[in-house]
């Protein structure tokens, strides 16, 4: 399973920055940045502590309407979209030269019942149709079990991605939703700093909302991909929560021309996470961070760890006769998160600077990475003249379960070619350039460390050697409706 999903997921506000077209992108880039001397952006998302200034530009490509589109969300019902894109090519090391491009386009709508109907105290209704494109280099050239592209993968098909339901309880205490969604908006979030997710900065899927431990190590929903499920999540205070839900594990829905399965064929059990968490702030009530905690356990009847081999090895490869056909009921995990600024603000448009970290453990029995952890940090107006450009730099760490190298021993010393599986780890260093407040252009650099945990300057026998150390270049671009 590849968890190059997360930070595509467009939650339920008019949230929708990533990447987008990078032709356009080029091509209209410098005179906009000329025209515009970075202008504001519209807040993607609106911080709880402060109010976002106005915009000097319309905050979408396609503007208001004509009026319309405010009118509209005056009355309750919110249009975005956009189209992001990804490029990266590979400068150095890997397993070949290449160059690949992985995009998607997105549009929804929330209809805030409530609002149409004062007084009604109904909920919001939400919906979401995206569609993927594009190759992907982690696969083609470099050889990591890593993505380098984050937007890449759900079988690059046409999909409904959301579509449910969210009622608000006890004066917005108590919120409960259900339909066809997506769990990754509800948990593994990370913080929303200067009106954005932090973790969506990066174009290394490593840093991405859930990064690569839970996807890869359970029946856990991604974006874009949905399912049947619902939520409960209580908010006794502006700062305090709790949340917990239950979901299918229907591995089919990730395919190819299954963006519209709406059954429940091809279902392996249930998916139970929970996450209780806090925003931090100061004296004053501003935001200064967030800590969360949480975990899960999935119902499914799975292969133990020995089944991970066929990752590693061809499709023929005598060693995969040697694999237990091993079942256990249930896998379980349990993730932290923590994020607090350093200086400034975290209100949209104001400069600051915050860092981050993410821990997640898998199940030692089932797992194909028994930790995984991520860390970084992020400049927000880091230029003069330049108040929404952001300059992030992070680090992620995939520790592939020890019980799997373990089990590669013993076949080693049994005479099969299979390779010694470590930690495969990555940086990236990259610029996000705020042309216009409906375009971003965000180039980068990633260094990709022992790609599929396997050491490129040792033989195992009979076998070939391991992917090289990856220097990679990726420009991200975006395009908001």
């Amino acid at each position: 399973m590849n968890s190059t999903q997360h930070c595509a997921s467009l939650s339920h506000s008019k949230k929708l920055l990533a990447a987008g077209v990078v032709g356009v992108a080029l091509a209209i880039a410098p005179a906009l940045a000329l025209a515009d001397g970075g202008a504001t952006p519209a807040p993607i998302a609106q911080a709880s502590d402060a109010p976002a200034p106005a915009p000097t530009l319309a905050p979408g490509l396609l503007g208001d309407w004509g009026g319309s589109r405010e009118s509209l969300a005056q009355k309750g019902i919110t249009v975005y979209g956009g189209i992001t894109d990804e490029a990266a090519t590979m400068l150095n090391g890997g397993n070949r030269s290449g160059t690949a491009n992985a995009g998607q386009f997105a549009i929804g709508t929330n209809i805030d019942f409530g609002q149409l109907n004062p007084g009604s105290g109904a909920g919001t209704l939400h919906f979401l149709f995206t569609q993927r494109y594009g190759s992907s280099l982690a696969t083609n050239s470099l050889g990591s079990l890593i993505s380098v592209q984050e937007i890449y993968g759900a079988g690059l098909t046409d999909r409904l991605s959301e579509l449910d339901y969210a009622q608000p309880l006890f004066d917005n205490k108590l919120n409960v939703e259900f339909g066809r969604v997506v769990m990754q908006n509800d948990f593994i979030t990370g913080g929303t700093y200067w009106g954005q997710s932090v973790y969506c900065l990066y174009q290394n899927n490593g840093f991405c909302g859930t990064g690569d431990g839970v996807p890869n190590n359970s029946g856990w929903g991604y974006a874009p991909t949905s399912q049947w499920g619902a939520r409960v999540k209580f908010t006794p205070s502006g700062s305090f929560y709790m949340t917990a839900g239950g979901y299918q594990v229907n591995p089919v829905y990730g395919l190819s021309g299954q963006g519209f399965n709406l059954s429940t064929n091809g279902d392996t059990g249930m998916m139970f996470p929970f996450e209780t968490g806090a925003v931090l702030r100061n004296k004053d009530g501003a935001k200064v961070g967030d800590v969360s905690v949480g975990g899960y356990y999935d119902t499914s009847n799975v292969l133990n760890y020995e089944s991970y081999l066929s990752k590693f090895v061809a499709p023929n490869n005598p060693a995969l006769t040697a694999v237990p056909q091993t079942f256990q009921r249930g896998r379980d995990g349990a993730w932290f998160q923590f994020d607090h600024l350093l200086s400034g603000s975290a209100a949209p448009g104001q400069p600051g600077t915050m860092f981050f970290t993410t821990y997640e453990f898998g199940d030692p029995q089932t797992a194909l990475f028994s930790s995984f952890v991520d860390a970084g940090i992020a400049r927000h107006g880091t230029f003069a003249g330049r108040p929404n450009d952001i300059l992030a730099f992070g680090y992620t760490y995939n520790n592939i379960n020890p019980r799997l190298r373990t089990f590669e021993q013993e076949l080693q010393g049994a005479g099969y070619a299979v390779p010694l599986n470590g930690v495969e780890q990555a940086l990236e260093l990259n610029y996000s350039a705020q042309l216009t407040p409906w375009l971003v252009l965000r180039p980068g650099i990633q260094y990709v460390m022992n790609p599929s945990g396997e050491s490129y300057n040792v033989n195992y026998p009979g076998g070939i050697v391991g992917p090289k150390n990856g220097l990679v270049f990726g420009l991200g671009t975006g395009i908001t409706f």
